[in-house]
């Protein structure tokens, strides 16, 4: 015995094709996502200002006075200080210094301060952006906030130069004429301090200036929207699995035996619920292959009536009732229809029978077995199909079907037919075919794919165990037309002869 691993390719091939059907169910709602969020942020990201960046590089020294001159070689430089000077450019002062390079000037310098970064590396370069609404702008701004880094350094260096230079004259000049070697120092130190007041400037400069860019760098639609699509496929993806998860429906013919954990006898297309000229000869052959099934998966139990129930009306219980009948017919049975619906009978109506009577008038001694029971022509097949319509609604349908008269009329009926179909009322909208449950030999579960909800399965199939009904299987109903039944004119029927479409057509008025 072979045992199947939960990762086979088989298992995942399953999984694979169940997160497909799921994504092409909510297929709607995943190209709502897909599309609509991408087209927005594109709208959006389009019609917002356009913003141009331009950036300036600088070189900053770590001393504030450029004294390389009398040092011989240039300061060493200093990360730290690198970093607070590209802090101190984002300051007040410096915006209105560089308010007033600018062309216009703006009304209020400080507001500079929100468009233009200050970035410092560790090799004394400051990097300088400024954005505005045009390229010409922006280069401005970046422009303009560098050369007042330059100036007011040059300024602050020159200012303390001339300090020490003042400070030196006086010493200079508080100093004896007859001590000539500290006249000699000073004079010294005071002519190199002049020299080096003439040298400031270089202790910053603009490297490179900025440029206008033709290219805005904000709105990008086109990368707006490549990132919304993104982020549209996992909330698609999101959506799809919480729509899944919340949705309670039957969509897989499946899912009905794996809530039963009883056979799947047959699967019903849609097109079986059509007029009955319009319906295809492969909605016919559906109800063959339920005779078929019925008979093979039950084959150690011996199945003289059947019940056809469902969990609410429109599932098509009817539908396959008499559908069923008739197939057991053409396969050579001796088969009785009975229409226990007696509150909405719909099974006279379907096969245009005219009778004066039915089951509630056998009940309650109105009529004889005989007097109600219609043959119905079978084309095809050697079997035989009578029908017990059902009668006018009765004021106790519920206790009719309970009582001891109609144990007794569905024994008789089983002793003079081979099987019969019994029809009855939605078996959770009202409780009248409860009490046939443990009086047949078996109950067919129908669920109509789409519309029946599981838990309403769920509580159909504990309706009927606890009624001590036998489950003989299910059918799934209301399936997309797949095909199955396209070589039905090339078969023979049961009695030999090529099967024909007049008189195969199933009886498909309503969808009950």
């Amino acid at each position: 015995m072979s045992t199947r691993s939960p990762h086979s390719p088989a298992a995942d091939s399953i999984d694979l094709r169940a997160t497909g059907k799921a994504f092409w169910r909510w297929k709607l709602l995943f190209l709502a996502c897909v599309l609509l969020l991408p087209a927005g942020a594109y709208y959006l990201s389009a019609s917002n200002r356009k913003v141009y960046q331009a950036s300036a590089l600088m070189r900053v020294q770590a001393d504030p006075v450029d004294t390389s001159l009398i040092q011989g070689t240039p300061p060493p430089t200093q990360p730290q200080a690198t970093q607070t000077a590209a802090r101190l450019i984002q300051t007040t002062d410096v915006a209105r210094a560089a308010a007033q390079l600018l062309n216009p000037h703006p009304h209020n310098p400080r507001a500079l301060l929100g468009t233009i970064t200050a970035t410092a590396d560790d090799i004394g370069f400051i990097t300088i952006t400024a954005q505005a609404s045009s390229a010409t702008r922006a280069a401005a701004v970046a422009n303009a906030f560098a050369n007042a880094v330059v100036a007011g350094r040059v300024r602050a260096a020159r200012g303390q130069v001339h300090q020490t230079i003042i400070a030196l004259r006086q010493q200079l000049d508080s100093v004896r004429r007859s001590d000539s070697v500290q006249r000699q120092q000073l004079s010294a130190q005071l002519q190199r301090f002049r020299a080096l007041l003439a040298a400031q400037g270089s202790n910053a400069a603009v490297v490179e200036p900025a440029i206008a860019s033709g290219q805005p760098v904000s709105p990008r639609p086109t990368r707006s929207a490549l990132l919304a699509l993104v982020v549209a496929v996992l909330i698609g993806g999101g959506l799809v699995a919480l729509a899944q998860n919340l949705d309670r429906r039957v969509r897989r013919q499946e899912e009905l035996e794996e809530l039963t954990g009883r056979p799947l006898l047959a699967t019903i297309p849609k097109s079986a619920f059509a007029q009955p000229r319009n319906a295809p000869a492969r909605a016919f052959e559906a109800f063959q292959t339920l005779r078929a099934a019925l008979m093979y998966f039950n084959i150690d139990r011996v199945v003289s009536s059947v019940l056809v129930t469902s969990p609410a009306r429109d599932d098509g219980k009817t539908t396959v009732a008499i559908n069923l009948a008739r197939a057991l017919a053409r396969g050579g049975k001796n088969v009785v229809l009975v229409d226990a619906d007696l509150r909405k009978p719909q099974i006279a109506e379907r096969l245009e029978l005219r009778t004066s009577g039915g089951m509630g008038n056998v009940l309650v001694g109105e009529a004889t077995l005989e007097e109600v029971l219609a043959e119905v022509e079978v084309p095809v097949g050697d079997g035989r199909l009578r029908v017990m319509p059902s009668s006018t609604a009765p004021p106790n349908p519920s206790e009719l079907l309970n009582s001891r008269r109609m144990r007794e009329l569905l024994q008789r009926l089983e002793q003079m037919s081979d099987i019969v179909v019994i029809d009855t009322s939605p078996m959770l909208a009202v409780s009248d075919a409860i009490p046939l449950l443990d009086q047949v030999s078996g109950v067919l579960l129908l669920g109509r794919v789409n519309v029946t909800r599981r838990d309403a399965f769920r509580r159909l199939l504990t309706t009927v165990q606890a009624a001590r009904g036998v489950t003989l299987g299910v059918v799934a109903t209301g399936v997309r037309d797949s095909g199955v039944g396209g070589y039905y004119h090339d078969y023979p029927s049961s009695n030999g002869r090529a099967s024909s479409v007049n008189g195969a057509r199933p009886v498909g008025v309503g969808s009950r």
